[in-house]
């Protein structure tokens, strides 16, 4: 049965509560975060997918038509490679500011959607995003004595930047989480600390590689938390033109001038905000300018293989929670997802088959960043305490 939409206090009290009654908590300053360089070596087999030579890199719209082919030709199978990735993943590590003693070896593994970094989590900026904490999940996880990690996927931020076509798909960027979660159980992750659980939290396309991940590895994870996420690739590539895609390379050749011209910005603020940002009103309008301002880039690998990663997990017997607003138009048609067993977000559980719980929350009036809009904090406090509930 869902959740259904009701005032943030009555989600937090009883978190707090619980909290309180099950453990012994002890306060401290602040979470204190390391910024980490973590060596991976991962293998995949990825797709060969046809792309022109003579694609016209120029045009938004002949990137936008390919993207759409590749997405939605469910009959073509296509052949696959050995693919091998061997670079570091930026992170930051953070102690929780509280410490719950049954969480000390639990840690919530964040992993961003396309144009985003780990600054996704932190409310874009570090150590505080825009309006402090408000939009940070890591630092409400921290206030519930978590321990995070807050990762740059392959090909963002300061981690290695692969092939963005032969290389940046779904199933070596799957890969190359796998081998993060051994790291992070061995104790080889983060110094001096061993995670005998790991909480995959993903937003977007960090949501469908955790979907991957718990069908190609269903030991590896804990429990998800799959924002921003829907089973229907078909949304996804209808409304990508209005971003206008391009190559950061020529976008923004201050940032992103030695990238390879796979990787792509969305080059149109009016298109981002119709695709990604959901109804006026529900977000600060600052917020929604810093991310257009500061967006990182996404491979054409990725989005070519997103469909790879949204399949049956038939093994997996992880908790699964979903969270994705009612106005998100990636993954919803006319950016309207629904309610009840008809949306996305309840068809979704219909992939996860042996979860012990899959269990949705629809926050109102929301798109699809669902951390920064005004409602986050009630999306926080709602996956949090499904967590609490399933023994984390």
């Amino acid at each position: 049965m869902a959740y259904h939409l009701t005032s943030l206090s009555n989600i937090l009290s009883p978190l707090s509560l619980l909290l309180t009654a099950s453990f012994s908590l002890f306060t401290s300053a602040n979470p204190t975060c390391t910024y980490l360089e973590i060596p991976i070596h991962a293998t995949a087999s990825n797709e060969v997918f046809p792309i022109p030579t003579d694609l016209d890199y120029t045009s938004p719209a002949a990137i936008s038509a390919l993207i759409q082919t590749l997405i939605g030709d469910a009959v073509t199978t296509f052949p696959l490679k050995p693919t091998s990735f061997d670079g570091i993943v930026a992170a930051r590590y953070c102690d929780p500011e509280v410490v719950v003693a049954n969480r000390s070896d639990v840690i919530q593994l964040y992993m961003s959607g396309v144009t985003e970094n780990n600054l996704y989590w932190f409310g874009l900026g570090y150590p505080n995003g825009i309006d402090g904490d408000m939009y940070s999940t890591v630092d409400f996880a921290s206030k519930q004595g978590y321990p995070t990690l807050a990762i740059d996927r392959i090909g963002v931020g300061n981690s290695t930047h692969p092939d963005p076509i032969t290389e940046q798909q779904v199933n070596l960027e799957e890969a190359v989480s796998h081998e993060l979660v051994m790291a992070l159980k061995a104790g080889t992750a983060v110094p001096g600390k061993v995670f005998n659980r790991v909480i995959f939290v993903g937003h977007s396309y960090g949501s469908v590689l955790g979907n991957a991940q718990a069908t190609n590895h269903p030991d590896d994870i804990a429990a998800f938390v799959l924002t921003g996420y829907g089973v229907s690739t078909i949304p996804v590539a209808a409304d990508l033109p209005q971003t206008l895609p391009l190559p950061a390379q020529t976008y923004d050749p201050g940032r992103f001038g030695s990238l390879q011209l796979g990787y792509l910005v969305t080059s149109s603020k009016p298109g981002r905000r119709g695709y990604l940002w959901g109804r006026p009103g529900s977000y600060d309008e600052a917020v929604f300018e810093k991310d257009f301002d500061d967006e990182d880039v996404v491979g054409l690998g990725e989005l070519a293989s997103i469909a790879g990663g949204l399949k049956e997990a038939p093994d997996s017997t992880a908790p699964v929670f979903i969270v994705t607003g009612d106005a998100d138009d990636v993954f919803c048609l006319l950016a309207t997802c629904g309610d009840g067993a008809s949306s996305p977000q309840a068809q979704a559980c219909s992939l996860f088959p042996k979860s012990e719980k899959c269990d949705y929350f629809i926050p109102q009036g929301t798109g699809h960043m669902v951390s920064l809009h005004y409602s986050a904090q009630e999306s926080f406090a709602r996956y949090h305490a499904f967590l609490a509930e399933n023994g984390f």
